[in-house]
């Protein structure tokens, strides 16, 4: 069973697509009206606006589909699909969810925006997992630092502002952990995207996304794509990439082949690693823990649901007071899995215990829905 995967921003390289470019004259020609300016110039002759937002990921979109279009010419259709940040649009292009001059304009609409967001940075841990890149985030004192994108189990990218990245790299090497600085303009996938993701969400309403011909796994929830595609992909934006996650779920789908379609091999290494760490899940977790994305309402009715819901509100602030969350945690005492209350202030590890607390109600409405078959739990779900 076949997945095909595309890369990401990072992937781009001189001179990538131009054999692709020859062979699909017309899409190329439809891409250079709606973009206004020659992707075959831009990619040969382009090497200093290759590496700007607003250029990249039109031309990783535009190669990256043409390169699915010739791989699905000499070898059929896959059985899944997916993509890493920006190669998910490709993804979702290539299952028919939306078709190419529509997905481009959303993909430069994108591009724009999110290079407007400006005094962002991001850096790839290496070496240690994303627990103890969490553990290390608060150790530093770089508390204003998110978990961007969970790539494999010795990779993990982190997001926040120029400062915070700059002093985070620099206490990583005074204590022997290897981080580095990556050359990207803004703190992709994290919280200081919202206000690209509000303006990004409009455009998403403005296309008829059609139901995907074949499973693209979201970056979003690790889950194949439902109904919901662009409330996914807005959230996209400030949401982490659960790369990690998505290849388990590919793996655990029966995924026994992986053809990465990109100018050059980025995501193999990664999976190659994931796979070789990955052992098939003995106990499953809760689906709804499993595929709840923390841009939707937590799926819990009866007891607690008014509970969840305040949660999930105190959880969206941006800096969430610990008076509120002390009034809160009170209320879910007694409920099993419910987690001790810890004297933090900081938002982000204040926000860890809210999630942490958000995740146990989950399976504790499941559990009543088991006990009460006549209930029923609502909430959206992947």
């Amino acid at each position: 069973m076949r997945a095909v995967v595309f890369p990401g921003q990072g992937a781009q390289r001189k001179g990538m697509g131009v054999d692709l470019f020859e062979r699909y004259p017309r899409l190329v020609a439809q891409a250079d009206a709606v973009l206004g300016y020659s992707l075959h110039h831009l990619c040969t002759d382009g090497a200093d606006r290759l590496i700007d937002t607003r250029y990249t990921q039109p031309a990783l979109f535009v190669t990256g589909y043409l390169g699915y279009l010739d791989h699905e010419h000499r070898h059929g259709a896959p059985a899944m699909l997916a993509g890493h940040s920006i190669g998910e649009f490709v993804a979702l292009a290539a299952a028919g969810a939306l078709d190419f001059v529509d997905a481009l304009r959303l993909v430069d609409r994108r591009a724009r925006i999110m290079a407007g967001i400006r005094d962002g940075a991001m850096a790839a841990v290496i070496g240690p997992g994303r627990d103890e890149v969490d553990a290390l985030i608060t150790r530093l004192g770089v508390d204003g630092l998110e978990i961007a994108n969970e790539n494999s189990p010795t990779q993990t990218i982190v997001a926040g502002l120029s400062g915070e990245i700059d002093a985070f790299v620099e206490r990583c090497r005074e204590a022997g952990t290897r981080a580095v600085r990556l050359r990207v303009s803004g703190a992709f996938h994290s919280r200081h995207m919202r206000p690209a993701a509000a303006e990004f969400e409009q455009a998403l309403r403005e296309v008829a996304f059609q139901p995907p011909r074949r499973p693209v796994v979201a970056n979003v929830t690790a889950r194949p794509h439902d109904g919901r595609i662009a409330d996914v992909m807005a959230a996209h934006l400030y949401s982490p990439v659960r790369w990690m996650q998505s290849v388990h779920a590919m793996l655990e789908a029966g995924v026994t082949e992986f053809v990465e379609i990109g100018p050059a091999p980025v995501l193999a290494p990664m999976i190659g690693e994931i796979r070789s760490t990955w052992k098939p899940p003995a106990v499953a977790a809760p689906v709804a823990v499993a595929h709840w994305p923390e841009f939707a309402p937590p799926p819990v009715t009866g007891p607690h649901a008014t509970l969840a819901a305040s949660l999930h509100a105190l959880y969206r602030q941006p800096a969430p007071r610990v008076a509120d969350w002390a009034a809160l945690w009170s209320q879910g005492q007694g409920v099993s899995g419910w987690p001790p209350l810890q004297p933090v202030a900081a938002p982000r590890a204040l926000r860890r215990q809210i999630r942490l607390a958000i995740e146990a109600l989950i399976p504790a409405a499941a559990s009543a829905q088991h006990a009460h078959p006549s209930s029923h739990l609502h909430g959206r779900q992947p």
